[in-house]
């Protein structure tokens, strides 16, 4: 079964690409993160000591929310329209649902915004996403953090796009991804949840453009996992995602030279003891998106193609 991704103005694209609004290099950014679940206070702990962005406030509407001791000093709002008018830009953290509407209204007051991945859950409102980064001059990227990981060293990318290059149109998989949470959902759950990573990553490392039309060649559906083969771009991968795994994996089987190689997605341990982990690494090249440089991020358009796969995967 194949689908073609929607079409994509190329001005959001450009924008992407070429923000408005650029920062000189001396600028702290003064940002606020948006929720405190699963992955703000990482976000939080991340932005406090990181050069290059100040924290100013954390927004959290649970009456539950409780940031850590370090950020006692910090305003715990419960509304983004209570965030100070000096907030530059944004993470936002929150549960998959509410991204697209705290999103908008971060945009609509002129920040610049990060969305954890997925973008959103709904197509219609990620075009509505990167409409309105347009209409407002912003940066918006998606937090399709893999691409950050310091298992694609340039050595490491150099090789695999070697062997992609040599590997086109033909029958068995390039890539063969699998990625396992120890949380506990259901097996399609996975697919907006962890599979979404790897959607991505077929398509960055492939340089796979964002209207190259999907083909689910095959797809099974167990109790705890999701197990699909598509075709991108003239290359086949397989994907594989599911909950219950323990310890939690994530892991890419790649054929290079004719010999299958495995890289552990999880083993970065050396680059986290010496602070440049991917999210450091992510953040930084978000900074410098909105700078106007080149950057590596997933833009708001990336992050929607990637949603739009997913979707696909999930409908197929």
């Amino acid at each position: 079964m194949t689908f073609t991704t929607p079409a994509i103005d190329d001005a959001l694209i450009a924008r992407a690409a070429d923000p408005a609004g650029a920062l000189p290099a001396e600028a702290a950014l003064i940002h606020a993160v948006v929720g405190l679940g699963r992955f703000g206070n990482t976000h939080a702990r991340k932005l406090a000591s990181l050069p290059g962005f100040r924290l100013r406030a954390i927004v959290d509407c649970s009456p539950a929310a409780r940031p850590g001791a370090e950020f006692a000093a910090l305003p715990l709002l419960s509304s983004v329209d209570d965030l100070p008018p000096d907030i530059e830009s944004a993470t936002v953290a929150t549960s998959d649902e509410a991204h697209a509407e705290v999103a908008l209204a971060l945009m609509r007051r002129g920040c610049h915004v990060l969305v954890e991945k997925p973008l959103c859950v709904d197509q219609g409102d990620g075009a509505l996403m990167v409409r309105t980064a347009r209409q407002c001059g912003v940066t918006l990227s998606t937090g399709q953090i893999e691409r950050f990981n310091p298992a694609f060293d340039e050595s490491v990318l150099r090789r695999l796009r070697h062997a992609v290059a040599t590997h086109r149109h033909g029958a068995q998989p390039i890539l063969r991804f699998r990625r396992y949470s120890s949380r506990d959902a259901t097996a399609m759950d996975s697919v907006l949840d962890l599979m979404v990573h790897d959607i991505d990553l077929f398509a960055w490392l492939c340089a796979i453009p964002a209207d190259a039309p999907l083909e689910v060649i095959t797809r099974r559906i167990g109790a705890r996992s999701v197990h699909v083969r598509v075709r991108m771009g003239g290359l086949v991968a397989d994907l594989e995602s599911g909950y219950g795994g323990m310890p939690a994996t994530a892991q890419l089987q790649v054929c290079i030279g004719g010999r299958q190689q495995v890289l552990n997605l999880r083993s970065n341990d050396r680059c986290v003891a010496a602070g440049d982990d991917a999210l450091a690494r992510q953040y930084r090249d978000f900074r410098r998106a909105i700078r106007g440089q080149g950057s590596g991020i997933a833009s708001g358009v990336d992050g929607l193609v990637a949603v739009t796969r997913a979707c696909q995967v999930l409908h197929a």
